[in-house]
């Protein structure tokens, strides 16, 4: 109720929500329980503070580099939250990235968040990413002489051709670009197009990239500027060359190429050199000429432009001029010598510096000259491709070569000559064609060493192992074993390559029974020679066939009984020696049927050094004596006092006697086959 008692019913329930409440008001408040109501309403006092917006500024700015959040926005008051709107909607979370645009901020106080909300307007500035100083080029120049100096490492810089590099994509209307001589950013720079460095060939400029909306964004960076140093020359120069093209008109062809040590004191090696006719072209290096070969029918300037590895450059200007010198008409020196290398093929390596005082000479003295030798008169007269080694020079073309040469002087390379004045010879080494290998049978008559197949008419020296001379014909006469060697001299005094003979000692073999061991009578036979007693020869031996095959190896076996040849020959062709061998053995059996073959039984290889008392007797198998033959008869026919024995086996007892008396037994048996 509105009032103690009576009044107006407000509400009924345990809770009441007004939308009357404004300010601090009483109401009143009965129970009812059971139908029973309470007569004495409770008075309840109501408070409602009413909780405004907070406070801060509308407008709030940041710069993109400061990532900045809900939480970096500043306001006044309690228990803040941010809406994405000004009415309704979720809270932000603090975290939340900002972005240009409105955000609206309530406090609560005592549990109450203000109806209205404070609108804030949020600007985020962008910033350029600019390039790492890595990546941004220096500002190159050559030096220039603008403030009377070329050479001081000073020169004037426009940093704007840094610009779009420096922007990464940006642009100038939304950026400003200043450039500071300090790291403290506290010099700047005021004539950035016209910079010229303060710090003798170069130094460090640094840049802040500030937005033109908010100057406290930006973002800085650093790049160089250098001043490259001119290459250093001489400013004129003279290219002197001597008219010796076969027209004395004053006009030849030069290696203007020549000109680069005399330019740069022998600096050459790292310059780029172009040359032009005219110092406009030079200076902007166009329509640049062939420096090999230029005529100076072109003119007599010619105009070098001489850059470094920077592209700086000079120019400098040549002057040509033909010298009227020259050597006399036909003039020749030759430098001849013999093919006396370890090759007879017509190359030899020359010294040229031995004819070099020779063409000197050929000039006024005092001069400082130096020669130099080429190919070809292209190769002289531009002076090109030179014979750097004079010492050593091998000719390229066999027997004979000529080459041109140049003389010219030392101090200004005026040229005093130049044609082909030098003839090399090389005079052929004698050949000719030999056999390096005789024999030398001591047995023998002398032999004869020869040459044959000469390419010229030669002199001969013939020496023996010890240097004595044996012969000086195209042969020579020998009659002992040892090492000779043959030289051919031709005309020119050219001496040939040394042939050597070696003449080998040998012999006939000189073999008898006392050098040959023969074992018989066995079930192999053997026969061994002994060869040291055979003679010097290198010697071979064979069997019963003067044709072979020859055998290194003094020694046969498995030898049937009987008469053998045995053959020696001389590996060295010296002949061949030979020697009846006997080999005593007997036959196993015999067939007496008179068929011509194997009728009769007895020794095999019985011969003459046997005495004629040597004797076999023959006996039954029961022992009883048959009968004696003698070794050196027909044999035994197989009967017994006129008849025929039957097919048996019988022994044998054979008494032996050499010619020296010396008795050797022997005994065995055999069969008598029907």
């Amino acid at each position: 109720y509105d009032a103690p008692t009576g009044g107006t019913l407000l509400f009924t329930g345990a809770t009441f929500t007004t939308p009357f409440l404004t300010a601090t008001t009483t109401y009143y408040v009965e129970a009812e329980l059971d139908g029973c109501i309470n007569p004495v309403r409770e008075a309840v006092a109501a408070t409602v503070e009413k909780v405004l917006a907070p406070t801060g500024n509308a407008l709030q700015t940041f710069c993109d580099l400061e990532a900045a959040r809900i939480a970096d926005l500043t306001v006044s008051g309690n228990g803040i939250q941010w809406y994405p709107s000004a009415a309704n909607g979720n809270p932000l979370n603090t975290g939340d990235p900002l972005s240009t645009g409105f955000y609206y901020a309530t406090q609560t106080v005592n549990g109450c968040e203000s109806p209205d909300r404070l609108q804030v307007e949020v600007i985020i500035y962008e910033t350029v990413e600019v390039p790492d100083p890595s990546n941004i080029p220096a500002l190159s120049l050559c030096d220039t002489a603008a403030d009377g100096n070329d050479t001081n490492g000073f020169t004037a810089f426009d940093f704007t051709q840094n610009q779009t590099i420096v922007l990464n994509g940006a642009s100038t209307t939304d950026f400003y670009i200043a450039y500071y001589t300090d790291a403290g950013y506290t010099n700047l720079i005021s004539n950035p197009n016209t910079y010229v460095n303060g710090i003798s060939g170069g130094q460090e400029i640094y840049v802040r990239v500030s937005n033109l909306q908010n100057a406290t964004c930006f973002t800085d960076t650093r790049f160089s500027i250098e001043v490259q140093e001119l290459p250093v020359i001489q400013n004129t120069a003279i290219l002197r060359n001597c008219d010796e093209d076969g027209v004395p008109d004053g006009l030849t062809n030069f290696n203007l190429t020549e000109v680069n040590p005399f330019l740069t004191n022998g600096n050459e090696s790292a310059l780029d050199f172009t040359y032009y006719q005219s110092l406009a072209e030079a200076e902007a290096g166009i329509n640049a000429v062939n420096p090999v070969p230029y005529n100076n029918v072109q003119g007599n300037t010619v105009y070098v432009r001489v850059a470094n590895n920077n592209s700086c450059y000079r120019v400098a200007t040549i002057s040509l001029e033909v010298s009227t010198t020259s050597f006399p008409v036909g003039y020749v020196e030759d430098l001849a010598f013999c093919d006396d290398d370890d090759v007879a093929d017509g190359f030899r390596v020359f010294d040229l510096s031995q004819a070099s005082n020779r063409f000197l000479a050929q000039f006024p003295t005092g001069q400082d000259l130096s020669v130099y030798y080429y190919r070809s008169f292209e190769d002289a007269q531009l002076e090109q491709n030179e014979v750097l080694d004079q010492a050593n020079y091998t000719n390229e073309i066999a027997f004979s070569q000529t080459l041109y040469v140049r003389v010219e002087s030392n101090v200004n390379g005026d040229c005093f000559g130049i044609g082909p004045h030098l003839q090399l010879t090389v005079y052929p080494r004698p050949q000719f064609e030999v056999d390096q290998s005789e024999v030398f049978c001591l047995d023998g008559a002398p032999i004869t060493l020869f040459t044959f197949n000469p390419e010229g008419v030669y002199d001969y020296v013939w020496t023996d192992a010890a240097g004595n001379v044996v012969s000086t014909d195209s042969f020579a006469e020998v009659n002992e074993g040892g090492t000779y060697t043959v030289e051919a001299i031709s005309a020119s005094t050219c001496i040939s390559f040394p042939y050597t003979f070696t003449v080998v000692e040998s012999a006939l073999a000189n073999i008898n029974p006392a050098d040959v061991s023969v074992k018989d009578f066995s079930n192999n036979n053997t026969l061994t020679i002994d060869p040291s007693n055979l003679g010097i020869g290198d010697y071979e031996y064979a069997l019963d066939n003067e044709l072979g095959p020859y055998q290194d190896q003094p020694f046969f076996g498995d030898i049937s009984a009987g008469a053998h040849i045995l053959y020696v020959r001389d590996k060295k062709g010296c002949g061949i020696a030979s020697l009846e061998v006997f080999v005593l053995g007997f036959p196993k059996f015999f067939t007496p049927n008179s068929d011509g073959v194997n009728d009769t039984w007895n020794l095999e290889g019985f011969n003459t050094s046997f005495s004629p008392v040597s004797y076999i007797q023959i006996f039954d198998r029961y022992g009883t004596f048959l009968q004696q033959i003698s070794p050196a008869n027909e044999g035994w026919e197989g009967t017994f006092r006129g008849r025929q024995l039957p097919a048996s086996d019988y022994w044998f007892l054979a008494n032996l006697v050499d010619l020296d008396g010396n008795a050797r037994v022997l005994k065995g048996h055999f069969s008598l086959v029907r």
